[in-house]
């Protein structure tokens, strides 16, 4: 089949550079629409995004280059663009992402990792920037009902109708808004994360950077979807992250109160994340990512029986949400 966008960006790339042909590899598509490609000669390369100006956000990836590149964040720099027909020139990162090198046990990046979210934090955002608020909150929680209970699993509607359930959804919602409000990755884990030359870390995927609460990327990094660190490991670098922003954010609260709101800021977003990996199988056929569910209701049960307020939500995943997954084969008898 013809790949007529990818035949443009090819096109559109030789331009840019005076060439008369160029022969583009693939390197990945994301969760999103877009697509990365690499033009390698004479051993400089190029990463080529196509991101279809429909649904991307290609001013802000733009823009947001810029400013973590400020805060001395390596990024990768936007050489040229055309925000008309989605097209971007990037320089070239490389090939290993953080992910691979935490599976063989190379577990130290984390201490780089935490290190980054105070640079994050001090990013000037872009207007006009997202805040994370009650009706974003709630958005999110609604992508869990409706992709993941309804669609994906058959549940009815009245299953979350509970007085009680709301209230626990209120109550991650609460502690959210509480936190202190920085600038946030909103998708800071090990796939968004690159290792450069065995040395030093980079950050990609920083386009739906907003305003949002102090343990959305700490979550995001330690509670990853993709990788499960060790409760004592993950114990170690939340001190870490403790100890920095008490200092850089100067936090008034104890440890016991940040512990809970990184325990709750990561329920929330791996409530939202089901609904996300739900819809990315039923509407967009990406169904390797159902393959990640497990991991993610794994760390919702046990954050919700960590804490006797969430005991309504522990009820319906154990009596209704894990049976249904392991009817549609999506989750292994325990």
């Amino acid at each position: 089949m013809t790949d007529i966008r990818q035949q443009a960006l090819c096109r559109w790339f030789c331009q840019q550079v005076d060439l008369d042909h160029a022969t583009l590899t693939t390197v990945s598509a994301d969760a999103s629409f877009r697509r990365y490609f690499r033009y390698t000669c004479q051993s400089v390369s190029y990463i080529l995004v196509d991101a279809p100006p429909q649904t991307e956000k290609n001013q802000e990836f733009i823009d947001y280059s810029l400013t973590y590149a400020e805060q001395g964040i390596d990024v990768p720099h936007v050489l040229f663009y055309d925000l008309e027909q989605g097209f971007m020139c990037l320089t070239d990162l490389g090939s290993q992402t953080l992910l691979p090198l935490l599976i063989k046990g190379q577990h130290h990046w984390y201490q780089q990792a935490v290190k980054q979210l105070d640079l994050i934090a001090n990013v000037s955002s872009c207007e006009p920037v997202m805040h994370y608020d009650a009706d974003f909150f709630t958005l999110e929680l609604g992508l869990f009902e409706q992709w993941f209970c309804q669609d994906l699993l058959g549940l009815s509607p009245e299953v979350f109708e509970q007085t009680a359930i709301a209230q626990c959804f209120d109550l991650l919602i609460s502690s959210a808004i509480a936190q202190p409000q920085i600038t946030t990755h909103r998708d800071f884990h090990s796939r968004n994360l690159m290792v450069r030359d065995g040395l030093s870390l980079a950050v990609i995927d920083f386009q739906d950077t907003v305003i949002g609460p102090l343990t959305y990327d700490l979550a995001s990094l330690l509670k990853d979807c993709y990788f499960r660190l060790s409760t004592s490991q993950r114990d170690e670098f939340i001190h870490q992250a403790y100890k920095q922003f008490s200092q850089s954010q100067s936090l008034s609260c104890d440890y016991a109160q940040f512990r809970q709101w990184f325990d709750f800021m990561g329920l929330q977003r791996h409530l939202k994340v089901c609904g996300i990996f739900s819809r990315l199988s039923l509407r967009d056929h990406k169904h390797h990512y159902l393959e990640d569910l497990p991991l993610v209701v794994e760390y919702i049960v046990e954050t919700c029986n960590a804490y006797s307020q969430l005991q309504p939500l522990s009820a319906v995943f154990e009596q209704t949400i894990i049976p249904a997954l392991i009817d549609r084969e999506l989750l292994c008898t325990r």
